[in-house]
């Protein structure tokens, strides 16, 4: 609710400080004293479009706060909290400074935001039905918002909504396969036929490196055989010439005879035994290298040529050779892939008809109960509407389902208010029909029934045009709405005052120099009089302060 508001240098306002109560709150005063001036700045603190000359003359700046208790609003206080300008506890602060420039800032708790987000804030936090023309009933959503209210309709919404989001997801994503399928099968083609050339060649991880070094191998044989056999004779040949085993001996049998007497060539002499035998064990492994080697020619033509091909290839695609294994394994894998996707294809469209099934029949059920409720809201709306002195008014909401090519996430309808105030005039959406006055009593009756949306509610004249009964009858409906929300009525009519719980008089002083305007609470002294001078103009009788005293005690009753 609404606890506090501050103006200062606004139009005719220099200071103005101001708090409010829960319930019925009248604003009453004399015609041109400002009484809607509250209402003004109220919007501008709420996003509405601000200009240089609302700063009040002479003034550098306007000033407008308006404090509010959102203690029982989780869903303001989420909103608050996702965006980080949370404030103190459970009070919210918004403002709005107007340079005589025609700059504006707007701030959330004393952080600066964009209008936007004071807009989306404030239409959460109260609803002013003022004679204006971006008034919330008059919005292109308010028809159906009232009736899904009405018709509690909120379980089956979400359900339409989730099912739409579903719904287009899939067609989101079809379209994106279907637009690309002829990149895709290209893609597939060019993929099939790399991936089999390199099946074809099936390599082996590590297998060029294998092939790299037998090629080496063979190429090189007959050095190698050379070389091996060479290293044979020098270490122990079968000729007579002197090899590296019989020189070793040769020093062993010089040795031996003196190792017993002097025990300092024991270490020699048993690392000539180690390498006597190593060079009886290096020449059988040479024998044995000998005896096994292989000539091949024809061997190293197939390694050549295989590596050959591989070379081939790894240049074809742009890889040095030893990446060519993994490029294949890439390739299946993406083509695989794609296999799998275009196979997909007809399990998403499956999956898309179902969601679409879905929707459809969630949101036809939901019509059908908008059509109900239509009825009953439109009935119980009139009978409302004769208590407050519109019993000529003809009305209906109109549901109008349309096709799944127009359907969106609250369904296939479109919902009008259609109305005629007059007898003979045929019924017409309501923003072309109903002037402001009517308009407040509308929302009013529409407040009475569903009780939803901000917690305070503000009309600016919503009396214009009527009196006696049924201005009483009005202000026992605005002061029944105050018990479960915030009303402020600025009213003309004495009998809608004397119902308020708090009574606010607006008085315009006017100087030499200057005209400014204070609004202030009454007392019970005070009400009496102010309600005497609406029924009886500037000249107060003993007669019309009886009256005033009445009309206040019947009020209480």
């Amino acid at each position: 609710m609404l606890t506090h508001i501050s103006i200062k240098d606004f139009t005719i306002v220099d200071s103005l400080e101001l708090d409010l109560k829960q319930g019925f709150s009248a604003v009453t005063g004399e015609t041109g004293a400002g009484k809607s001036i509250m209402l003004d700045a109220l919007s501008l603190a709420t996003g509405q479009k601000a200009d240089a000359k609302q700063v009040r003359p002479d003034a550098q700046k306007a000033e407008i706060y308006a404090c509010f208790d959102i203690a029982y609003q989780s869903t303001v206080s989420q909103w608050l909290h996702d965006n980080d300008l949370e404030g103190d506890g459970e009070q919210l602060i918004l403002s709005r400074i107007i340079t005589n420039e025609g700059r504006s800032r707007g701030y959330i708790n004393g952080r600066p935001v964009s209008l936007q987000q004071l807009k989306h804030v404030g239409q959460s936090l109260l609803d002013i039905h003022g004679q204006h023309a971006h008034q919330q009933l008059l919005h292109k959503d308010s028809p159906r918002l009232f009736l899904d209210a009405y018709g509690e309709h909120e379980n089956l919404l979400q359900t339409v909504k989730s099912q739409y989001q579903e719904w287009q997801s899939l067609n989101k994503k079809l379209d994106a396969l279907q637009n690309q399928s002829d990149e895709v099968n290209a893609r597939i083609q060019l993929l099939e036929y790399q991936v089999e050339e390199l099946d074809i060649l099936s390599l082996e991880k590590d297998e060029i490196e294998s092939l790299e070094k037998e090629q080496k191998r063979l190429a090189n044989a007959e050095h190698h055989l050379l070389t091996a056999q060479q290293a044979l004779q020098l270490c122990r040949s079968d000729e007579d010439q002197i090899d590296a085993y019989q020189a070793v001996q040769m020093a062993l049998q010089k040795l031996d005879p003196m190792v017993e007497s002097d025990t300092k060539l024991q270490a020699a002499h048993e690392l000539l035994n180690q390498a006597q035998v190593a060079l009886e064990e290096s020449a059988n492994e040479l024998h044995h290298y000998i005896d096994g080697f292989e000539i091949n020619p024809q061997r190293l033509q197939q390694v050549e040529e295989r590596l050959n091909t591989i070379y081939e290839l790894a240049r074809k695609h742009k890889v040095r050779p030893e990446e060519l294994f993994d490029l294949h394994q890439d390739l299946a894998n993406e083509l695989a892939d794609i296999t799998h996707e275009d196979a997909s294809l007809e399990s998403l469209q499956a999956a898309q008809e179902k969601a679409q099934e879905a929707y459809s029949q969630s949101a036809n059920q939901l019509s059908d109960k908008r059509q109900k409720a239509a009825a009953k809201l439109a009935k119980a709306l009139l009978s409302q509407l004769k208590e407050l002195a519109l019993d000529k008014a003809q009305l209906e909401f109109q549901v109008t389902p349309h096709s799944l090519h127009e359907a969106n996430s609250y369904g296939l309808d479109d919902i009008e208010l259609m109305i005629s105030l007059n007898p003979g005039q045929p019924m017409q959406p309501m923003h072309k029909v109903a002037s402001g006055g009517e308009l407040s009593r509308i929302s009013l009756a529409l407040q009475i029934l569903i009780q939803r949306g901000p917690n305070t509610l503000i009309f600016d004249e919503i009396d214009v045009g009527v009196g006696g009964a049924t201005a009483e009858r009005m202000g026992r409906l605005l002061k029944s709405l105050g018990e479960h929300k915030q009303v402020i009525s600025v009213t003309h009519q004495p009998q809608v005052a004397a119902l308020s719980h708090q009574h606010l008089l607006v008085n315009k002083l006017s100087g030499k120099k200057q005209t400014r305007t204070q609004i202030r609470e009454l007392s019970a002294d005070q009400r009496q009089h102010e309600l005497a001078r609406m029924m009886g103009g500037l000249e107060i009788t003993d007669t019309t302060l009886a009256h005033a005293r009445d009309m206040l005690h019947a009020a209480q009753a």
